[in-house]
């Protein structure tokens, strides 16, 4: 089961074969509640306390993807932010136009991708060093498909990596299209 919708990315998982919960938190980012929620039993929703370097931290929310280690990144505005599997957070990089958006990590939990909604791009960060670099999208709306700048979307806002890391699948809200960027 997933919901996606401008603005807002819902994801939850369902029990298992025997009903049960398969024991695995699930996030879910909210654009409307400041609140990052942690699924623990299927059902039982729970507030996750976040403590930033100066305290409880609160903010709008606009994607959120595991690192299948216990770990979070939760892309803001203009933050994309780690959390730790004890709730602490750390910047693992900015951006001064536009913002992070979907998200999406590769198998190996090295890189992660980056819907831009207002820019029209789609970056990837380097999750060691903080690089960010623009993959695809001329930063003006638009609908050509093209390598890296001559490639254009209207408000892309989901996106998810192919199992082998090869390429991301791009929601590309404002053209109705699924795109495929190689990486």
């Amino acid at each position: 089961f997933f919901l996606a919708t401008a603005g807002m990315t819902k994801r939850a998982r369902t029990a298992g074969e025997d009903g049960e919960s398969d024991d695995g938190a699930v996030a879910v980012a909210d654009g409307f509640e400041a609140p990052i929620f942690g699924a623990r039993v299927v059902g039982q929703v729970t507030t996750l306390a976040l403590e930033g370097e100066d305290g409880p931290l609160s903010l709008c929310q606009d994607g959120v993807a595991s690192d299948h280690a216990g770990a979070w990144y939760v892309a803001t505005k203009d933050s994309l932010l780690h959390v730790s599997a004890a709730g602490r957070v750390r910047t693992v990089a900015t951006c001064e136009e536009g913002g992070f958006f979907g998200l999406a990590i590769s198998p190996d939990g090295s890189m992660l991708f980056e819907a831009d909604f207002d820019t029209h791009e789609i970056r990837r960060v380097e999750v060691a060093s903080g690089a960010v670099t623009t993959l695809a999208g001329s930063g003006t709306e638009g609908t050509a498909d093209g390598v890296g700048d001559a490639a254009q979307f209207d408000c892309p806002n989901g996106i998810a990596i192919s199992p082998d890391s090869s390429a991301v699948f791009v929601a590309d809200c404002g053209n109705r299209k699924i795109r495929r960027v190689e990486v």
